[in-house]
């Protein structure tokens, strides 16, 4: 296995490989392993890293729609996915309180700040600004070379031996997916958010050139607001002008 550093790691060295790992000798070293297994007709399964950059604090809810549940649950929804940890995971479990806590600090910009990460960048369910940090475990491929023992429809116990091009390891082919689920829950929160506060958490947008710009996003959208609700209401009194028009030309 290989530790990936949050920090450091980029989508360049991810995809630099054909087993999408930012470790060239560890790359290597799962290449020979699946190539192993698959001339023994047999599988082998993995863990995915994932980690989102720039996430704004407020995403999420602290009970029912929590922002790791809800990651959770998009990650447990991919086929052959059997494990889901974020920040520490299962290894918080050997440390102690005093030890795992994410400390608060201020950075040279005076910006809130943890020192530590264990939390994989959300605290009671909402998105703190760290980076949102977690690990997917797939599964071996079912689907295998080797006899296997099962039972027909029928009720008779019979051996089978799968046929045709599988793949040793699903690993490599989940990465995008979990990228594209994390992208997909992160973006359906944002929305949330701006639905319920009128605003983008930081009050804050980055343009095409990458720099963050501030935008008064609150002003714009009332201003939607009022001119929809002065276009029914102008809508709604047009209608009734016409249903008075028309029961005075009805009447005898």
């Amino acid at each position: 296995s290989v530790e990936v550093d949050p920090e450091s790691v980029t989508l360049e060295q991810v995809e630099a490989n054909i087993v999408r790992c930012p470790d060239e000798e560890v790359a290597e070293r799962m290449v020979a392993e699946i190539d192993t297994v698959r001339r023994e007709g047999n599988s082998t399964g993995g863990v995915v890293t994932c980690v989102a950059r720039r996430v704004p604090r407020g995403l999420g809810q602290p009970v029912f729609d929590k922002l790791e549940a809800e990651l959770a649950k998009a990650m447990m929804s991919l086929p052959a996915s059997k494990g889901f940890e974020i920040g520490s995971g299962f290894g918080g479990v050997e440390m102690t309180g005093i030890e795992h806590n994410d400390e608060f600090t201020l950075d040279e910009a005076g910006n809130i700040r943890t020192r530590s990460n264990r939390s994989g960048g959300i605290q009671g369910g909402i998105s703190n600004g760290e980076d949102v940090v977690f690990k997917v475990a797939f599964k071996p491929t079912s689907t295998i070379g080797k006899k296997q023992n099962t039972v027909t429809r029928d009720g008779e116990e019979k051996e089978l031996r799968a046929r045709g091009r599988h793949d040793p390891c699903v690993v490599p082919r989940a990465v995008p997916m979990v990228e594209s689920m994390a992208a997909l829950v992160l973006a359906d929160h944002l929305l949330q958010h701006f639905a319920q506060c009128c605003i983008l958490p930081g009050g804050e947008l980055t343009n095409v050139a990458g720099v963050i710009e501030p935008v008064d996003v609150t002003s714009e959208h009332y201003e939607r607001v009022a001119a929809r609700k002065a276009e029914e209401e102008a809508q709604a009194a047009a209608d009734a002008a016409k249903g008075e028009e028309w029961g005075a030309a009805a009447a005898p």
